[in-house]
């Protein structure tokens, strides 16, 4: 099952704008008609049900959107690039890593046609038109169009199920699976015959909830050991644990304290989640003789179920003790989230700008709006620099630049581009 992979997107570049001037019969001195470049598309990902794996996804793969079209003449603006979407599980966490290595949690897809957008199209640049004026009545330059973001993204499948079954390899989760419902997942006489999650719908009465036979866990399964960290990430989203345990081994108990221990040392939640115990294979005799013994001698945690998935017998009760376990955890839950239902604040207003010298004395001015211009205003083209200079001074960083000390002739970086300061 590929249930993790690391890809990287590219949102697409918008289209330049154009520097085109009006020709037309009987007009010898036509103005600035440069249209606008379009925008370029965004990068979404999308949940569906269609899929369950992340098996369409290649570790390191790059996945890009298309970039705008440039503007024309007569004002055309470009046509804006097609946004990429990307199909993913319903379950997938999305985290990006940023160019120092930083994780940001991104979304959680839980639902079927569930989007997020990861990368957005740059923007289109602006047409000769856009800079015409009284002081430059024909300006012969254009705005380039400005880069899509990129990121670095990892894609983690978390499966959805209401009850998680869990226990040591060859417990019988796989058996027990295959008698709640009609999943069919593969059994066999020996540990590690489920290497993937096998998901089933069980139907109890008119109700019914989701169950998933999780991969045996072993001793170290919290540090990576066996399937270990693969697999104990599924179990985060169930509500209910089943803990199934094989009654023929000697020390049952001593197998549900590892287990429990495992799922302690791992975290995230797991040991806190409601957890009830199914004493499988009581179908033999001596496995139906130790539940007796453990039970007269009150070893055995509450609430617990004998039964055999082999025959039968108690999946009934037991699929119903978990159904109403599950219901129990939906209600805490609504009643939690109603407790803690935010306070809406309007937004703090963010800077548009900022300004500080660095370590070498140099004036540095960050901010979306300034970083924008000077990305896409071609600073070797005097009227385009000039152009980018007013506009800075009109945003009220010239008055910023000069409690900084900047003087005329100074030079400054703009986000990634270096400009002599012309006050």
């Amino acid at each position: 099952m590929i249930d993790r992979v690391r890809i990287r997107v590219e949102a697409g570049r918008g289209g330049d704008g154009a520097a085109t001037f009006r020709r037309e019969k009987f007009v010898p001195r036509g103005g600035p008609d440069g249209g606008d470049g379009g925008r370029g598309g965004n990068v979404l990902l999308v949940a569906t049900k269609s899929l369950s794996t992340l098996r369409d996804y290649h570790e390191g793969d790059v996945h890009r959107a298309s970039d705008g079209k440039p503007g024309g003449s007569n004002r055309k603006k470009g046509a804006s690039g097609s946004h990429l979407e990307l199909r993913v599980p319903i379950g997938s966490t999305i985290t990006a890593i940023d160019e120092h290595g930083e994780a940001e949690h991104i979304a959680d897809l839980v639902e079927d046609g569930m989007a997020v957008v990861c990368a957005r199209g740059g923007r289109g640049g602006w047409g000769n038109v856009r800079f015409a004026g009284p002081t430059r009545q024909a300006p012969h330059f254009a705005q380039r169009g400005q880069g899509g973001r990129a990121r670095l993204l990892i894609i983690e499948l978390k499966l959805l199920a209401d009850v998680g079954l869990v226990g040591l390899p060859n417990a019988g989760k796989s058996t027990l699976l295959r008698a709640w419902s009609r999943a069919q997942p593969k059994v066999g006489a020996y540990p590690f015959t489920t290497l993937e999650p096998e998901l089933g719908v069980v139907t109890v009465g008119y109700d019914s909830f989701v169950a998933a036979d999780m991969p045996g866990l072993i001793e170290g399964a919290s540090q990576g050991a066996g399937l270990g960290h693969e697999f104990l990430r599924h179990i985060e989203r169930t509500r209910v644990l089943v803990h199934v345990l094989d009654m023929t081994r000697e020390d049952p108990l001593a197998d549900y304290r590892l287990i429990n221990g495992e799922l302690a040392e791992f975290g995230h939640g797991l040991a806190q989640k409601p957890q009830i115990l199914a004493l499988n294979k009581v179908d033999d005799q001596d496995a139906r003789a130790r539940v007796v013994l453990l039970d007269e001698a009150g070893e055995l945690p509450r609430p617990w179920f004998a039964l055999s998935g082999l025959t039968g017998e108690g999946t009934t009760e037991l699929a119903r003790a978990a159904w109403h376990a599950v219901q129990d955890s939906r209600r805490a839950e609504a009643q939690r989230d109603a407790e803690t239902l935010p306070v809406l604040e309007p937004p703090a207003r963010r800077e548009r700008f900022q300004a500080s010298l660095d370590e070498q004395g140099t004036a540095v001015v960050t901010g979306s709006t300034p970083e924008w211009l000077a990305e896409t205003l071609d600073t070797d083209d005097q009227d385009a620099r000039y152009e980018l200079i007013d506009r800075l001074k009109r945003l009220g960083i010239g008055r910023a630049l000069a409690r900084l000390g900047v003087k005329p002739g100074d030079r400054i970086r703009v986000g990634a581009t270096d400009l002599t300061w012309d006050a």
